[in-house]
């Protein structure tokens, strides 16, 4: 039987794969989607983000360019997520505005005061 495109198989380790099933279920996030963004930052990052801190010798040009390729794929992130924050508190306030608006359209209904002219 044919894989669908994009299918793979591996071989964790039981207890790795445990955990990280575990770790995905209590986020409530699907393994295979956290997978498949973990293959695209490697990617992305060629490899760099699997360098770690303390590992020995001075960083390599490619490490430091991947480091810095990662950070502004960090900070473009953050400003999006920024934008949206943004974005929502003014509609947030819109939307006040416009409840109190009405609730003083309904308020002026009920006591059967017309509303004044603006």
């Amino acid at each position: 039987m044919p894989q669908r495109p994009g299918a793979f198989a591996a071989q964790f380790a039981p207890e790795t794969l445990q955990r990280f099933k575990a770790l995905c279920r209590q986020q409530d996030k699907a393994y295979s989607k956290v997978l498949e963004r973990l293959a695209l930052l490697y990617v992305e990052t060629e490899g760099g983000i699997l360098s770690t801190a303390g590992s020995a010798g001075p960083p390599l040009k490619g490490a430091q360019k991947r480091q810095v390729q990662v950070e502004s794929l960090q900070n473009k992130l953050l400003e999006d997520l920024l934008k949206r924050v943004e974005i929502l508190e003014k509609k947030e306030t819109k939307t006040l505005y416009e409840l109190d608006r009405l609730h003083k359209d309904l308020a002026f209904f009920t006591s059967g005061l017309k509303e004044p002219e603006s």
